[in-house]
């Protein structure tokens, strides 16, 4: 199995491209989340000032209530607004209006300007009983009230109480007040800090156990990538090696065919040649020569036919094996020795090499090598000397010199 390759720049790119995107993802959504819960818990501190200010007006319905005994608060001219004032000295109003059930403007303190009607969306959330409150950040009209001495005409709460006895279901009117909003927008703020430190914690937290767990996915993917690819390649190869060796078995099945028919026209060439030479053979020494040249030659051809058929046969059968450097060295040799004797050629086999061949590479290496040998011969003068040495090369090459 070959080594996990190193995953490419195009890898890591998309790796961190992946990354990123799910990071941000998941910021939007902790953005998201915060700023709805920002809402909802600046919704809760306003409903809460209006709420108390609701029960504070309650409470002073019920002390006037019992002040007019039986007569109605309603129709007794400025009653509605006494209370309100009452509960207007505990909060810091600015200003107030109050209106009857029928949404008509009854009485106001702090106004100087024409306020305009209340929002048909805000009486009728009134109306049914809710109180609420909402808060003005930026600059109110100054031609509307008459503010204290300290009260910036910005950061007003405006708020919407809804008049009626403790416990009772009647209404009897609704105040809106403007009140000094200092302290809510002090707590909102710190709420909205709180929050926003925690949202970047969780998301900075949240990102670290994120990038981890991804990170190591995708470092797992990209091995499992890896290893796929490294064994696709492998699967490719075997198939090449199998379509050439189908490829050089057919070529082989051939090649052994012709061989075989090859081997007995040359061998009754060798006995013709033989016959021929000693019929002829008191006709004179040229001819007697040039017969014993074909003899040679028709027995070389015959030695090249029979290994190559060896090879071949090999081939075929499938037999498993190898053969050093040394071994090769002396087959080839053994086979040219009789003919180098015959010459007077001394042969001298040098190191052998530390190395190993399979077999059909030994054997075409035997081939090669003895043909290589016997030109050699061929080249040498009588006496003369044929040295051969075999040498690893680098990588999976050898060399025979």
């Amino acid at each position: 199995m070959p080594a996990t390759a190193a995953p490419s720049t195009s890898g890591w790119y998309t790796s961190a491209s992946m990354l990123a995107l799910t990071v941000a993802v998941f910021a939007a959504a902790v953005f998201a989340i915060t700023w709805q819960m920002r809402a909802d818990a600046r919704e809760q501190i306003l409903r809460r000032e209006a709420g108390t200010l609701a029960a504070v007006a309650s409470m002073q319905l019920d002390l006037s209530a019992a002040e007019y005994g039986e007569v109605v608060l309603a129709e007794v001219p400025g009653a509605l607004l006494v209370a309100v004032l009452k509960t207007s000295k505990l909060r810091g109003v600015v200003a107030v209006r109050v209106f009857d059930p029928k949404g008509t403007l009854n009485s106001s303190d702090g106004v100087v300007g024409a306020m305009e009607a209340p929002a048909r969306g805000d009486w009728g959330r009134v109306a049914g009983g809710e109180a609420f409150a909402r808060l003005h950040a930026g600059r109110v009209r100054e031609d509307w009230f008459v503010l204290p001495a300290g009260v910036a005409p910005h950061g007003l709460v405006e708020a919407w109480v809804p008049l009626r006895r403790t416990g009772a279901r009647e209404l009897i009117g609704a105040a809106q007040f403007w009140l000094e909003g200092s302290a809510a927008s002090a707590e909102i703020g710190a709420h909205d800090r709180r929050l926003w430190a925690q949202a970047a914690i969780a998301w900075g937290v949240g990102s670290l156990v994120i990038g981890c767990a991804l990170g190591w996915a995708l470092r797992r993917l990209a091995a499992a990538h890896t290893e796929l690819r490294n064994r696709s390649e492998d699967l490719e190869r075997a198939n090449r090696e199998l379509v050439l060796a189908a490829k050089t078995s057919a070529l082989g099945t051939v090649a052994a065919h012709l061989m075989h028919e090859l081997k007995r026209p040359l061998a009754g060439l060798e006995l013709f040649v033989a016959g021929q030479a000693e019929a002829n053979a008191g006709t004179g020494p040229e001819a007697g020569a040039e017969l014993a040249a074909a003899t040679e030659l028709t027995r070389r051809l015959q030695t090249m036919v029979n290994d190559v058929v060896g090879v071949l046969r090999d081939e075929q059968t499938g037999a498993a094996f190898q053969l050093s450097g040394a071994e090769i060295l002396e087959l080839a040799v053994g086979k040219v020795r009789a003919e180098a004797g015959r010459r007077g050629v001394q042969l001298i086999v040098e190191g052998g090499g530390e190395f190993q061949l399979s077999g059909r590479r030994a054997n075409l290496a035997t081939l090669v090598l003895r043909n290589v040998l016997q030109n050699a011969l061929e080249a040498s003068a009588d006496g003369g000397e044929v040295r051969v040495s075999a040498t690893a090369g680098t990588g999976a090459e050898v060399e025979f010199v």
